[in-house]
Order: structure tokens, then C-alpha cells, then sequence
């Protein structure tokens, strides 16, 4: 077993670095050599600097043979230069997203439900292209592909979900000093995170079990959902506090904030995030170390030491 990491200095991309290092899967990172803020939790890991799109650079590296690639920030150019120079590959693995189902059509939702790509003008509906054309390519050239879904990414690496749909940086300075937050709608909207590690273990974890992967989409997310209403009271109370919300329609908050947030991350925040998580169980053995509320508190704790909060 040989694998290369695309994007493994990144976020996601080291957690499911050090996995593999952590089950001694010789591992090899692809990067364009940008991202350092990681690095140190990775040191020793063999890294080769490219740009993924650049057909003549990602020959060469391919070359290697590697048997598994993990690509955690895919591009259809990259697919396309994968599937076409990567010789004796075993599986190709990328990162996805559940937000192209939104709005969901029952709950929890499962694989079985229409991804649509939400909106053409969100990241979510390039998700949808890729996930369909290696799906596609599985169908008609045996490539051998499989697709993993995460739903909203939490844990140590990254600050939490706002109030707003973004990850601003003055969020948990606004919850600890009890200022009044703008929710959208009533704050009855679900919300269900997933651990940064456990999603990298749910990777490795498709790679262990390619009898049953190949060719499959799996949605990787904790066990239940919280309502944002809940979400925000986890948040504030690692504080020891409680929070103060303003309850107000996605437009007139549109209106108030205009272009300083994302129209399309607050619409998507608005709407139900529910998710089951049994065909994962069942195909690739997934079993989530953390619970939904243990994420909400360790993202907000370890966010407010990074900002100097606490």
C-alpha cells in the first residue's frame, strides 16, 4: 500500500495524515506548498509540491504508482489527470460535502436522496459535477472511486460555525461578552456536526474496506443533530453563559448584514442539517469517537484559547 494525500497539509488533509501514519500506511503528501500552519503536527511525512491541475508535474508524480490516492480538495481538471496517468491505482477516495441534498427531502436523510448541488452558485453544486462524473467513470471504466459526504466539520484546527452560517472571527468574543446574536427564522433549524478526526478515520476506514466502498457514497456526521437554538446554548455555556438572540427572517437579515456575510452560507444555515449515518456503520465499520455536544464545547473552547479569549 502506497498513498498520496492531496491537500494533506490543510485541515482535513493532516488529520487524515496522521491516521494513516498512526496505522503505519506509508503515506506521501501532495501539495502546492502554501499551507505550513500544520505542518508541525505531521513532521517526517514525504511531501511533493505541485499544482494538482498541472498535467505534466502530476505524471511525474503519479509515476510512483501509488496505490490509494485521498484527495481532500478535489477539482475535475485533477480527476481527469488522475484517472488518466495514475497506473496500478487501487482507489481513488475525495472529499465531498452533504450540503448539495439541501434542502432536504425527509429526515434524517440518507444517500438515496437527490443531490442536487443546492445552488449553481455555491461550491456545493461543483461537489454534485465531480461526485457524478466519478461516479460515472466507476460505472463505465471501473475507476475505482469512492465519495465521502461530511456534514459541517468541527473540532481542534478550525473556528465554529457562526450565528450568521460563516466561521467569523469575532463570534466567540460576541457569545462570551453576551451580545445579542441574529438567528434566522426561530433557531429550530437543525444543525449536526462531524469531528474533524472522525471523518478522517471514516476515510481511512473506506480505504480498509474497498469490497464494500468502491463505487459508493457514504455521509459522515455524529450520531444526532442539535437545533441551532441548542447549538448556541452548548457554545455559550462552555462560557458560562447563556445566549441572547434576536430571531429575524433570512431576508431582513440579508438586508441588515448585505454583502459582509455569505447569502448562501446563511440560507444553508437556515435549513434543516440532519443526517443518518448508518450505511457508513454498516459498509466501512464507521463509529464516531465524539458525540455532538462534546464537538460544540471543544470547538468552542479550543477556538476562544486560540483568539486569547481564555
Amino acid at each position: 500500500m502506497n498513498v498520496l494525500v492531496i491537500g494533506g497539509t490543510g485541515w482535513v488533509g493532516h488529520n487524515i495524515v496522521r491516521v494513516l501514519k498512526k496505522n503505519a500506511i506509508p503515506v506521501t503528501i501532495l501539495s502546492r506548498g502554501r499551507k505550513t500552519a500544520y505542518s508541525g503536527e505531521i513532521p517526517d511525512v514525504p511531501t511533493v509540491c505541485a499544482d494538482k491541475t498541472d498535467e505534466n508535474a502530476m505524471k511525474e508524480i503519479l509515476s510512483a504508482r501509488y496505490t490509494h490516492i485521498i484527495d481532500t480538495l478535489p477539482q475535475m481538471e485533477a480527476i481527469d489527470i488522475i484517472r488518466r496517468h495514475a497506473p496500478g491505482l487501487h482507489h481513488y477516495i475525495h472529499c465531498s460535502s452533504t450540503g448539495g441534498y439541501a434542502p432536504l427531502p425527509f429526515i434524517p436523510c440518507d444517500e438515496t436522496a437527490r443531490y442536487g448541488g443546492f445552488n449553481p452558485t455555491a461550491g456545493w453544486y461543483r461537489k454534485m459535477l465531480m461526485d457524478n462524473a466519478v461516479m460515472e467513470a466507476f460505472r463505465t471504466e471501473g475507476f475505482p472511486a469512492t465519495v465521502i459526504r461530511p456534514c459541517y466539520i468541527s473540532g481542534p484546527g478550525d473556528l465554529p460555525l457562526d450565528n450568521l452560517g460563516g466561521r467569523r472571527a469575532d463570534f466567540l468574543a460576541d457569545v462570551i461578552h453576551e451580545k445579542t446574536l441574529d438567528l434566522p427564522d426561530n433557531g429550530q433549524a437543525l444543525l449536526q456536526p462531524i469531528h474533524v478526526q472522525d471523518l478522517a478515520t471514516a476515510f481511512f476506514n473506506a480505504m480498509q474496506n474497498p469490497s464494500a466502498s468502491l463505487g459508493q457514497i457514504y455521509n459522515i456526521c455524529l450520531d444526532h443533530a442539535v437545533t441551532l437554538n441548542r447549538y448556541l446554548e452548548i457554545t455559550a455555556g462552555v462560557f458560562g453563559k447563556k445566549p441572547r438572540i434576536n430571531y429575524m427572517s433570512v431576508d431582513d437579515i440579508l438586508a441588515k448584514y448585505g454583502s459582509a456575510i455569505s447569502e448562501n452560507g446563511l440560507r444553508f444555515l437556515a435549513m434543516h442539517m440532519c443526517f443518518t449515518n448508518a450505511k457508513a456503520r454498516r459498509d466501512i465499520h464507521f463509529r464516531p469517537a465524539h458525540t455532538p455536544e462534546e464537538t460544540i464545547e471543544e470547538t468552542a473552547v479550543l477556538g476562544a484559547r486560540q483568539q486569547g479569549l481564555v
